[in-house]
């Protein structure tokens, strides 16, 4: 018997955490190695790490091997709970622009684009307020965000699209850029679809949603200011290696490193 999926739209975490999961199931190890590559290279060996919206723990699994003191921020109860149950390390159910830990960290890092979640100015300060005071003297900042307003821009009504299969379940992911952010406005909106193919959980899932974005003076302004950090570089992907990219070159994915100064 044929099994009809089922469609929901959501404007919040509608989509279960088990098909989010598989949809972003690409090796997460080259991820891991250029973390721990730039904290190195900033003279740090890493001994505890951060994950600012660590969502399934996807990351922070793998990275208990190099790091084990490792925890996670994740707003979404049911992708914290799914993230603790595959040992991704100590996980809380919180804001990554308003926490409190009580300790200090080697690593604090975000995923891709994860950090563009914050969006206003107010909120902004107090996220970078957060991680400097929860950063060790010394320690190593690093965001994994795509970077550009006509990068952005460009995107509008040309998805991205992949598919990936972990045992009897498929699912289609598909980000969508539905409108390209202003100058005044900063903010991209999104759209993002997951679809269930196999016979497990059929079903489609929207997710929609605004992102901000940066031109890289503007972030590294910000986290210098409202952060206290002192910039590292910025590096572009070119898989499998890292370039070195001055600000104003900075178009697309790159991640931003930063450490917090001794004193």
């Amino acid at each position: 018997m044929k099994t009809t999926p089922h469609e929901t739209k959501n404007t919040g975490y509608g989509i279960p955490p088990e098909i989010y999961d598989v949809g972003v199931g690409w090796d997460p190890q080259p991820e891991i190695d250029r973390l721990l590559l730039l904290t190195r290279q900033a003279g740090v060996e890493p001994r505890s790490a951060l994950e600012l919206g660590c969502a399934t723990g996807r990351l922070l699994q793998p990275l208990r091997k190099s790091v084990p003191d490792a925890w996670g921020i994740e707003l979404c109860s049911t992708m914290a709970q799914f993230a603790r149950k595959r040992n991704a390390g100590e996980i809380i159910v919180g804001d990554m622009a308003d926490f409190a830990l009580g300790r200090g960290f080697d690593l604090i890092f975000t995923s891709a684009n994860t950090i563009r979640h914050v969006l206003t100015d107010a909120t902004l300060g107090h996220m970078w307020k957060c991680i400097h005071d929860h950063l060790a003297p010394g320690g190593v900042f690093i965001a994994d965000l795509e970077l550009g307003f006509d990068a952005e821009a460009k995107k509008v009504g040309n998805p991205a699209t992949w598919e990936i299969a972990r045992g009897e379940m498929r699912v289609k992911a598909t980000w969508l850029v539905t409108e390209a952010p202003s100058p005044k406005s900063r903010r991209s909106k999104i759209q993002y679809t997951f679809e269930s193919r196999g016979d497990k959980s059929p079903g489609i899932w929207h997710e929609r949603f605004e992102l901000r974005t940066y031109d890289a003076p503007e972030f590294l302004k910000i986290a210098t200011t409202a952060g206290r950090l002192k910039p590292i570089g910025i590096y572009e992907l070119r898989d499998p290696y890292l370039v070195e990219t001055p600000p104003e070159k900075a178009i697309g994915r790159h991640l931003v490193a930063f450490h917090r100064p001794e004193a």
